[in-house]
């Protein structure tokens, strides 16, 4: 929306300020790149604001929308094309996301299709290193995790305990980092006692064609579905142990193809 917003300004404002009909182009196109630079200008100023090293940080409603507001245009700009299936499945109370992760656009693309529930995530602690934006994911609410600190991996679980029974949706991937294969890896299942803990809902988002969004960016244009193939409710997952809430997240995820559009439960 905020993409169309800039190209209809620099539109009227080509029109507005060329003398001839051919300097609209040039106009168009010095001024739209000129928003996109105010922009860029603005979220670095905000950035600036946000303690990205809060041992408990908060989800600023600000900082969310400025995030997500500018992943919209990137991913338009980008030729990304973002279709959520199962929307109308989430639980309308805190819940616990979980999926299979393939790219680095993984909760990019799930935190812009789920921005009207606030979706955050647990992110390594690099993520919140990068310029700019690391600041930004700090201020949208997103938890820093070093998984080489299993201490502060277990502040995790409360920060994320805490924050589920307060009604957020906060996401995470079981598998620690991204499979370059397509292949599911070796779940961590510690961060499903989270939602034992919690007491809510097991959201399980299968994620197809991020892992073409790198090598398509600006050339060509990238489908990407993510699904809500499950969702647990607690009682469906009181009695079990993490490493049974794994292998059956497990199932879901590595259904067949003909089952990416079905429910299961």
């Amino acid at each position: 929306m905020l993409l169309y917003v800039y190209l209809g300004l620099s539109f009227g404002a080509a029109f507005l300020l060329s003398h001839k009909p051919l300097q609209v182009p040039l106009f168009l196109v010095v001024i739209f790149l000129g928003l996109l630079l105010l922009h860029a200008l603005v979220l670095a100023a905000a950035s600036l604001f946000v303690n990205k090293k809060d041992p408990n940080p908060k989800a600023f409603p600000f900082y969310r929308k400025l995030l997500t507001g500018s992943i919209g245009p990137l991913l338009t700009l980008g030729g990304v094309q973002v279709n959520l299936v199962g929307a109308d499945r989430l639980p309308a109370e805190g819940f616990l996301l979980v999926g299979n992760h393939r790219s680095d656009f993984d909760p990019i693309t799930a935190m812009y299709a789920l921005r009207n529930r606030g979706l955050t995530f647990v992110t390594k602690k690099e993520n919140i290193d990068i310029p700019v934006g690391g600041r930004l994911i700090a201020g949208s609410g997103c938890i820093s995790l070093d998984r080489e600190d299993d201490r502060q991996g277990l502040m995790v679980i409360r920060q994320v305990v805490r924050r589920l029974q307060a009604g957020e949706a906060i996401g995470i991937y079981p598998e620690g980092t991204r499979s370059k294969t397509g292949e599911l890896l070796p779940f961590r299942v510690g961060c499903f006692k989270a939602a034992q803990r919690a007491k809510c809902p097991l959201v399980v988002l299968k994620t197809r064609g991020t892992e073409n969004v790198g090598r398509n960016f600006f050339f060509r244009r990238t489908p990407v579905t993510l699904t809500v193939a499950a969702v647990l409710p607690y009682a469906d997952i009181a009695e079990l142990t993490t490493t049974e809430i794994g292998d059956r997240v497990r199932r879901i995820l590595t259904d067949s193809a003909e089952g990416d559009d079905k429910w299961s439960a």
